[in-house]
């Protein structure tokens, strides 16, 4: 290739001119999806959209700058779920901050691998002040943990660590020995079974803790467990409590099973990668009282700190503990030098190598809005819920599954006639589908001890209530058709 086209592809003028072009171009696209202009989705089925994607691969180039954003423009965003679309109330999936985009711009362009210090030394000391802010949430004193590209990897990497610090022997070089247990909420994310696969436990491993009226971890059930597994011969080594669950939002009781657990001598964790960001509002913390007594706590950015996916922070009460994942050596990266200095080295703490700078966006949001303003965003989504969960109950077209702990509402449609509850929960299915493939709005659907119930999840502090009325007369109107 001559030296002009390599030039080309990487002038900084030509990145100037473009950022220009795609920056204005976002900027549309955010203030019509912020303003509830057309669309949350414009359905296709993957099977219809696959046909359309069987160009060969290019062996010259064959787009303009200009035709680019036109693709960008026509292609991209035209057939993307509009997160910040006030009527988008499916995933936990934030609409994220402005800024927070910005920062990954920043982040890709300066490509930061962040495997030892010398190759991200900004991100590094970023990523640390961070982390640093989340533990003084959650109340704790020099505590060290590790961002991670998701809460899946997060949990995995918690459990890696319990496991290290709780089997007796060093289990990362010599391997499991035992029957290992993780009790964990019925309610419990499918990370959880999965990583207990990933570090040979097996799924069967994670003994399932039935769950209240509420969604809540039962205590009485707990204690059952754990009292069955020891009389097994098994050895329970941690158990995991859901602060948000993804079902139900709901909180477990954290204090109850923090003390539990420190009676019992086994690992604490808490998946509050939905519902730690309530530690950012003084309305709702109380909610997480006894989230301090936790061995590791994970916490998602994507979700309540309205930060594009993905970034987590898995957190570490013991500072020691943060190292017990992966407790391995590679002389390429690691120079054998003082710990001090081995301590600004993440890639002892997390299953990544090359890890992208993460801290940037959260350290920005935090410095420009503080947990104050952070905090109104959890707080006013919350509310919104509630609301939503108020009209149900107002009607008696609609059955709400129980009062949201968080922002995520559940609820079903009641017909006149009476169902048999295999066809009651075909309709729920048939109504959230007919909805979201409208485009007016999209849905998801949960299943609640056999049956299904639609979830509302409220992400964008910009859903109104009139954008709430609008559904339930919506999926009224699906049914009448």
């Amino acid at each position: 290739m001559a030296l002009n086209n390599i030039n080309e592809m990487f002038d900084a003028e030509n990145f100037r001119s473009m950022g220009h072009d795609l920056i204005e171009l976002l900027t549309e696209y955010l203030h019509g999806s912020l303003e509830g202009e057309g669309e949350v989705l414009a359905w296709k089925s993957p099977q219809q959209e696959s046909l359309r994607w069987q160009s060969s691969l290019p062996r010259q180039g064959e787009l303009t700058s200009e035709s680019l954003i036109s693709f960008i423009r026509e292609e991209v965003l035209a057939n993307t779920l509009r997160v910040h679309h006030p009527r988008n109330l499916g995933h936990q999936v934030a609409p994220p901050l402005p800024i927070a985009a910005l920062c990954d711009l920043v982040a890709a362009l300066t490509n930061q691998a962040m495997a030892v210090y010398e190759t991200g030394p900004s991100a590094t000391m970023l990523e640390r002040q961070v982390l640093s802010w989340l533990s003084t949430l959650i109340g704790w004193d020099n505590a060290e943990g590790i961002l991670t590209s998701g809460g899946a990897q997060a949990n995995l990497t918690a459990l890696l660590a319990a496991r290290q610090s709780m089997a007796g022997h060093d289990v990362w070089r010599h391997g499991s020995a035992g029957e290992m247990r993780i009790l964990a909420s019925e309610h419990a994310h499918y990370s959880v079974s999965r990583a207990a696969g990933i570090m040979g436990l097996g799924t069967d491993a994670v003994i399932p803790v039935a769950a209240d009226a509420l969604g809540r971890m039962r205590m009485s059930d707990l204690r059952q467990q754990w009292k069955s597994s020891i009389a097994r011969g098994d050895k329970p080594i941690v158990v995991v409590a859901t602060a948000g669950c993804t079902p139900t939002g709901s909180i477990d009781p954290l204090k109850e099973i923090g003390e539990f657990c420190h009676q019992q001598q086994l690992w604490f964790h808490v998946d509050g990668a939905h519902g730690a960001s309530a530690l950012l509002s003084e309305q709702h913390r109380m909610a997480l009282q006894g989230i301090s007594l936790a061995d590791s706590v994970v916490w998602d950015g994507h979700k309540l700190l309205y930060m594009p996916a993905a970034v987590s922070a898995v957190l570490f009460r013991n500072p020691s503990h943060s190292y017990a994942a992966f407790a391995q050596e590679a002389s390429y990266l690691f120079q054998g030098n003082c710990a001090i200095d081995e301590a600004y080295n993440t890639s002892y703490r997390t299953l990544e190598c090359t890890k992208r700078m993460m801290g940037l966006k959260l350290w920005a949001a935090f410095s420009l809005y503080g947990t104050d303003k952070l905090g109104a965003l959890v707080a006013h989504v919350f509310q919104t819920a509630k609301v939503l969960a108020e009209m149900i109950t107002a009607t008696l077209d609609f059955e709400l599954l129980m009062r949201p702990q968080t922002n995520i509402v559940c609820f079903r449609h009641l017909p006149k006639s009476v169902m048999e509850p295999e066809v009651l929960n075909q309709h729920q299915a048939t109504l959230r589908n007919s909805l979201v493939q409208s485009g007016a709005f999209h849905l998801t659907q949960t299943s609640v001890h056999g049956s299904i119930w639609l979830r509302a999840t409220v992400m964008n502090p910009l859903t109104a209530n009139s954008d709430l009325k609008i559904l339930l007369d919506t999926l009224r109107g699906v049914v009448s058709r």
